[in-house]
């Protein structure tokens, strides 16, 4: 798929691989590589005292010790070690991470593992055992999607590094990731995959915005690039929770059989892939955006961005109500709340907030 959430969002898939290196009989081939990734890790002083280190990296090094900083100071999140070691790959991203649903509801699927419990995705270093377990998946009738992501958390159990393919990336883009990725190794509850996801994708883009005005101003131009970008996720989040309320009704109504509700699944998404094609010249900024195929989409592909961004919304109102505007704010009063309700944090912030409808329960996924 031409639109890819690994850029818009990270995950914790490492948390897994964290979990795999705790046991000794759960997927060694994973570990071996995850632990090898940061065995071979080059500290960043080092590079950047190489006469011959390209000009991209020595500009990813550069930015990323300013978002460090800004991480800690800017965004009250916890002080690493991540992201002062650079791993040098010929691939073009980290890792492929296997997630699915139900195809007659927005049932997700769940992995268990050590210390870290069920987990709504699995990742994999070789693309081939990926989709190996997509295949299965899909043949115990599942809806499956299978993603490329670019960086994650280890929650603070190992150094995270920064990959050679990042060097591309442009500083808006850097700084979401490393602050959506440190956002988990300062808070993760376990049991409440929604919660965690939301808030690393909201302290992300916050503070990307937050960043990128303090170093170049409120009216620069990489400022309104990131905003451009956001208004076009935005956007796009819209249509699939519009396809989603649809799909949602057909699979609610208990006079339809299974079969019935498929056939209904089917002729939704196809009249919304229609709709999308005709309204996304006008709706987004990005070519990627306007050339999706949203007739390729299914249950597991929607339920990934009800993941990560459901309740966006809900965390806005903290950061300008409780947080009063300031993201360090946001972040320790959230933590404040987590430690408190754990994993039932979300309705515990609802309730705070007085939204009622989302008080009822964590997620009504």
């Amino acid at each position: 798929m031409t639109v890819s959430i690994a850029r818009v969002a990270t995950t914790t898939a490492a948390s897994v691989m964290l979990a795999l290196c705790l046991s000794s009989c759960w997927y060694a081939k994973q570990a071996t590589r995850f632990l090898a990734d940061r065995a071979e890790a080059i500290p960043l002083d080092r590079i950047a005292r190489e006469p011959d280190t390209p000009a991209s990296v020595a500009a990813l090094i550069a930015s990323v010790e300013e978002v460090r900083r800004f991480s800690v100071v800017g965004a009250g999140l916890s002080p690493t070690k991540n992201y002062t070691r650079y791993v040098e790959t010929d691939k073009g991203y980290a890792a492929d991470v296997v997630s699915a649903c139900a195809v007659d509801s927005f049932e997700r699927h769940y992995w268990t593992y050590p210390v870290l419990g069920a987990m709504p995705y699995k990742g994999f270093y070789d693309k081939a055992d990926a989709e190996r377990e997509a295949a299965r998946l899909e043949a115990s009738g599942l809806d499956v999607i299978v993603r490329q992501v670019d960086a994650f958390s280890s929650l603070g159990y190992f150094r995270d590094p920064l990959y050679s393919f990042m060097a591309d990336y442009d500083e808006g883009e850097i700084a979401e990731l490393i602050l959506h990725e440190s956002a988990h190794a300062t808070l993760f509850v376990k049991g409440a995959d929604q919660f965690n996801e939301e808030f690393a994708t909201f302290v992300g883009r916050k503070g990307a915005q937050g960043y990128l005005e303090e170093r170049y101003g409120p009216d620069s131009e990489a400022l309104a690039a990131r905003r451009f970008k956001y208004e076009d996720g935005e956007a796009f989040v819209a249509f699939l929770k519009g396809t989603a309320s649809l799909l949602d009704a057909a699979y609610g109504d208990s006079s339809m059989s299974h079969e019935e509700k498929l056939s209904a699944k089917a002729a939704i998404l196809s009249e919304r892939a229609a709709v999308f094609r005709g309204e996304a010249e006008a709706r987004f900024h990005d070519e990627g955006f306007r050339n999706f195929d949203m007739g390729a989409i299914n249950n597991a592909y929607i339920d990934l961005y009800r993941l990560y961004e459901e309740d966006l919304g809900m965390y806005e109102e903290w950061f300008d109500r409780v947080a009063a505007g300031s993201l360090a704010n946001f972040v320790s009063t959230v933590k404040v709340i987590a430690g408190k309700a754990g994993k039932d944090v979300k309705k515990a912030m609802a309730e705070r907030l007085g939204l009622e409808g989302q008080a009822a329960a964590q997620s009504p996924y």
